[in-house]
Parts: structure tokens; C-alpha cells; sequence
């Protein structure tokens, strides 16, 4: 009865503790109104309510093992508390909670690849372990010290001001989150997207059924994460004559189209004088695998999970390789993490070139030269393609010698940084000094293309994988929202001397720069279009051949792990790729990134393109 007695009582004090973790998160929320706030108070201390039910059920057995069940529950304790404040400081951050791509990177071994982090929160997460481990030592103590009666009294007492409390705050949350959900109160429900595990409760389908209620409808993606691949649709035809020219893709990770100009990428303003700018080009995806999955692909990148289950390489290199291109990808970045070389690379695996070692910019200086190096050595008259990928952006990576914003080699602390900061003045400074460092390296490659007479006849595009935002909405970084700090990213793309006289293309102002609405999966089929594929691009792609003159589009599509964005001219519409946060569907003006409470969720434009997302799935 004691062992009973003391594990009730130690249950009781974690879950109070993790109750207030929880309403921790309660802060990221703005714009609280009354009804908002009291409902997702209920919703944080309901969740942590279901967890340690949960765990209650789970760890009966041990609650009569004395000792060894109070130090294995305390274990327990410690790991879910350590969870919740490592996604505290998630969310702080990117305004996500542990997803996909964190499980992703606490399980992948290249992934500290693509990753800088500093040694503050190590340490941190360090002195976090020590003193939970010491708190629950200390209760067990205090526990097991205390007089039987004492602890008989406390836990009854427990038991009356908990229980039934939170067994009717658990119930009033379900009600009242199915009763916002029937009449579709997106204020209120996208409210409780803070509040980490949470389960949401509906009974919109029993209500219209038995009263014949019919709530507003909210989209359902049905993609399969493992369904099977019918990619391309048909078999891929070649013209009789097909036109071999070299290709050179450069892309330099997290580059925003704001970022370049004459100061801080002067040889890409001065490539522009050559080229065809896309002045309203968006990456498929906010972060990496997704960017550079839509930009090889030509595909929407909720496929992406998908592709990489099958292994299933894209349309692009099969054409290349058939018509007998020397393929040559060049990444600064390991390509186990992100997983390209289980996708796009797949088929090619022996033509990357991945190893470089050192800081980001150390291995982009590496990556230019054996691009270089390999430019040097080509004699054969068989076609080129080469793909070179740089880091440097990402990390705000640059060396001592190439510093003409001045930033200072600060570590930069991501826990405290904030909009207006010093700090951040600095990041920005840092970042600038790696996208000009990288377009020293860019120039240095286009400098041996033209060396070697291999320039005027190439298609030669500069891009970016996604953008990067320094809370100009918000939040840092990439990979948490589709702004167009994070999707809005460069196109520069100069076309071979012998197509310049024959490629048509809608034009608004100059000739070389266009404004109409353009997407990575676009570049697919216009680069198999140019280069003779028959086949209509709906056949492999979700794109369109950007120098067609019926081209046109109303809208492009972005996607990160767990939400699928649609971008127009005047809103961005972002809603989920699972069923269970339907409440997350969101409307934005484009501009600012603000929510718009006034405009009307386009049900039919959703659905459009969830069919595109499920096109190439058997």
C-alpha cells in the first residue's frame, strides 16, 4: 500500500511539472481574445492529461516494485520532459513542432553535414539533462523520506483537487474543440497548433448524419507515403534530331532573390546582362530535399516522400544518359543527407562528387575547383551535364579574407537571437558576406567555361534551393512558413548561341527579364522540351515549358515536411499534408505574409492540386 502511495504521489508531481511545460508553448500564440486563450489552456493541460494516462496504464505494473518502479518511471519522466522543452526551443525558433525532418536529423549520420551549430545549446541541452535527472532524484528522495501517514494524507487531498478537475477539463477541451470545428472557427482552432501532441477531437460526420448538418468543408490531402510510382506517365519520346548542347546548373543553398544585387553578387549582376531573369521564380519547397527535389524533378514535392521510398529516379537523367551526356553532380553537401542519392541521383551514383571536408565554405572553395578541374579534362565531343551544389549561405559561412560587410565571427546564439538585435544586424552581415563569396566562385567556374570555348553554346542557369528570412515575417531562417523571403528565390537562366534565334517567350519589359509567375518544376520540362522530348510535360511533370507562348500560370506550389503551399499573385494558401491537422489550413496575403481573415478558402484550387499530388501514384 506504502509503494502504491509513493509512486501516486511521484505521478502526481511529473505530471504537474509537465503541465506547466506545456503551458509554456501557450506564449507563441498572438493576439490572444479571451475564448482563444481559455480554450487552448484547456488544450495543454488535456494533453498532458492524455499523456500521463497513458503512461499511467502503461507503468501499473511498476507501481508495486518499490524503488526500481519509481527510478524507471522517473527515467520516463525525464524523456518526455527533455522532448518537450527541446521542441519548446523548436518552435521558438521555426514555429514547428519535432516533425519528420527532426526525427530525420537525430537519426541520419550525415546529417551534421548540411547543420552549424554552435556550442551554446549543447551545453544547454547538457545542464537541461542534469538538472531534471537531479529533480527527479531529489522527489524520489523526498518521497520515499516522508512519514506514511503524511503521504496518505497529501495524496488524498491530490486526488480530490486533481482527478475529477482534470477529467472534466479533458472532456470540456474535446467539446469544445469538436463544437469549433463543426462551425469551422479558424481563429480559435489555429490557436491550439502550438500546444505539442496535440490530439484533436470532430464529430462533424455524426453530426451531419444524424442531423443532417453539413459543416464547412475543410480539404483532406490522401496522398499515400508509400504508394507506388507510374512515373513518367508514358514512355519518353525523342525528336529525330535532337539538340545535344551542354547544361551547367549551379545553385547556391538558402539564396533569396532580394539577397543579389550589385554589391553583394556582382558577377551574378553581371551574368544577368546575359540571360533571361525569372523575376517571380519560386522554389518548390522551403527547405532542401524539397527545393532541389522540384527543381530536378519537375515535380510538385509532396511526391518527394514517396520517391524516396521507391528509390525512384527522375526523367531528366534517364534522357541524358540516353542520349549519352557526361553527367557530373558536384555537392558541397554530403548527398546521403539530404537523401538525393536515393532519388535524383539514384541511377548516377558514380558521377557525384560529395566528399569535401572542412567548414562550408572550405568545401565550396573544394566543389568550384574540381568542377573547374573536371571542365579542364573535357576533349570528347559527347554533351555535358553537370549540376554543382554550394553550402556556404547556409551556414552564413565565409572566409576571414572575404569579409566586405564587416560582419564580426561572433557564434551566433539562435535561443536568444531576435528581430532588431545587434545580433542578428551581425547574421545578416555574415550571410551577405556567403552569398558574395560564393558569387566569387561562381564567377571563377563561368571564368573556365569560357576558357575552354564551352559558354556561348551551354544553357547555363543560376539558382537557389529555397530563400532565407531574418524575421522580416517573423522568423528566421527557412523551412518554417512560405513567405517570400523563403520561396522567392533567383532564376537566371542563359540560353545556348543556337537557340537564342529560335526559343519564343511571353516577355513583359525587357526581353530578359520576365514577371510572370514561374517554379522550379518548370525547369524540367523546358530543359527535355529544348533538348527534343516529344512527349507533352504533363507526361512526367507537374511543370511547364516556361519559353512555350501559350505559358501561363495563376498559381505555383511549395511544400516542406508536413504543409503544401499554393502561391499566387496576391495570397499564399498553406494547408496540410496530414489528416489530422486539417485546422491548419491558412490564408495569407502574399505581401506581408499576414494572415487574411476576409478572403474565402478556394476548396476547388486545393483540391486541384492535391489530384496533382496523387497524379504519379499508382
Amino acid at each position: 500500500m506504502v509503494k502504491n502511495k509513493n509512486f501516486s504521489l511521484f505521478f502526481k508531481a511529473n505530471l504537474l511539472l509537465t503541465i506547466v511545460i506545456f503551458l509554456l508553448f501557450l506564449q507563441y500564440n498572438n493576439n490572444y481574445k479571451l475564448v482563444d486563450f481559455f480554450l487552448t489552456f484547456l488544450g495543454a493541460i488535456s494533453t498532458a492529461t492524455l499523456i500521463y494516462g497513458l503512461l499511467y496504464l502503461l507503468l501499473f505494473v511498476f507501481k508495486f516494485t518499490g524503488k526500481f518502479g519509481l527510478y524507471l518511471s522517473g527515467f520516463i519522466f525525464v524523456l518526455i520532459n527533455l522532448s518537450l522543452l527541446v521542441d519548446f526551443f523548436i518552435y521558438k525558433l521555426f514555429k514547428f513542432h519535432i516533425n519528420g525532418m527532426v526525427l530525420n536529423l537525430l537519426t541520419s549520420p550525415d546529417a551534421l553535414d548540411s547543420i552549424q551549430a554552435g556550442m551554446t545549446p549543447v551545453i544547454v541541452f547538457i545542464m537541461l539533462i542534469i538538472a531534471f535527472i537531479a529533480l527527479e532524484y531529489l522527489l524520489i528522495k523526498r518521497i520515499l523520506g516522508t512519514e506514511n501517514d503524511q503521504k496518505f494524507r497529501l495524496n488524498s487531498r491530490l486526488n480530490k483537487v486533481m482527478i475529477v478537475p482534470l477529467f472534466v477539463l479533458f472532456l470540456g477541451d474535446k467539446v469544445a474543440y469538436g463544437f469549433s470545428s463543426l462551425f469551422a472557427k479558424k481563429t480559435i482552432l489555429t490557436k491550439f497548433k502550438v500546444i505539442p501532441l496535440y490530439q484533436p477531437f470532430t464529430f462533424n460526420s455524426f453530426v451531419g448524419k444524424n442531423f443532417n448538418y453539413k459543416p464547412k468543408a475543410i480539404v483532406k490531402n490522401t496522398i499515400e507515403l508509400n504508394a507506388s510510382i507510374k512515373y513518367p506517365l508514358s514512355p519518353i519520346e525523342m525528336s529525330n534530331n535532337p539538340q545535344k548542347f551542354n547544361i551547367f546548373i549551379f545553385a547556391s543553398d538558402s539564396v533569396s532573390l532580394s539577397a543579389l544585387d550589385e554589391k553583394g553578387a556582382p558577377r551574378l549582376e553581371a551574368f544577368k546582362q546575359e540571360s533571361i531573369t525569372l523575376n517571380n521564380h519560386h522554389s518548390g519547397g522551403n527547405a532542401t530535399r524539397f527545393g532541389i527535389f522540384s527543381l530536378m524533378y519537375g515535380l510538385n514535392s509532396a511526391y518527394w516522400f514517396s520517391f524516396l521510398d521507391a528509390n525512384k529516379g527522375t526523367v531528366l537523367f534517364d534522357v541524358l544518359k540516353q542520349l549519352k551526356y557526361n553527367i557530373q553532380i558536384v555537392s558541397s553537401t554530403n548527398t546521403n543527407w539530404p537523401e538525393f542519392i536515393k532519388t535524383c541521383y539514384v541511377k548516377i551514383q558514380d558521377s557525384v562528387k560529395d566528399d569535401f571536408v572542412g567548414l562550408p565554405w572550405e568545401k565550396d572553395k573544394q566543389s568550384s575547383d574540381y568542377f573547374k578541374s573536371w571542365v579542364e579534362k573535357q576533349h570528347s565531343t559527347e554533351p555535358l551535364f553537370s549540376f554543382v551544389f554550394l553550402d556556404a549561405p547556409h551556414g552564413y559561412s565565409f572566409p576571414k579574407t572575404t569579409n566586405p560587410f564587416e560582419a564580426s565571427f561572433d557564434e551566433v546564439n539562435y535561443l536568444t537571437i531576435k528581430a532588431g538585435s545587434d545580433a542578428l544586424r551581425n547574421v545578416k552581415k555574415q550571410y551577405k558576406n556567403a552569398v558574395y563569396y560564393n558569387d566569387k566562385l561562381f564567377g571563377e567556374m563561368i571564368d573556365k567555361l569560357k576558357e575552354k570555348d564551352l559558354y556561348d553554346d551551354a544553357l547555363i542557369i543560376f539558382t537557389s534551393d529555397h530563400g532565407q528570412e531574418f524575421f522580416e515575417f517573423g522568423y528566421i531562417g527557412h523551412n518554417t512558413n512560405f513567405s517570400s523571403a523563403q520561396t522567392h528565390v533567383p532564376m537566371l537562366i542563359k540560353l545556348p548561341q543556337s537557340l537564342k534565334n529560335t526559343v519564343n517567350f511571353p516577355t513583359k519589359g525587357r526581353t530578359n527579364s520576365l514577371e510572370m509567375l514561374t517554379s522550379h518544376v518548370d525547369i524540367v520540362p523546358t530543359l527535355l522540351t529544348l533538348i527534343g522530348v516529344k512527349n507533352p510535360a504533363s507526361d512526367y511533370s507537374n511543370g511547364k515549358n516556361i519559353f512555350d507562348n501559350s505559358y501561363s500560370r495563376e498559381q505555383v506550389v511549395s511544400a516542406s515536411w508536413t504543409k503544401n503551399a499554393i502561391i499566387t499573385d496576391d495570397l499564399v494558401y498553406v494547408f496540410s499534408n496530414t489528416p489530422d491537422k486539417l485546422f491548419n489550413n491558412e490564408i495569407r496575403e502574399r505581401k506581408s505574409y499576414k494572415l487574411d481573415e476576409s478572403a474565402v478558402n478556394n476548396s476547388q484550387k486545393v483540391l486541384r492540386v492535391m489530384k496533382e499530388n496523387r497524379r504519379f501514384l499508382k
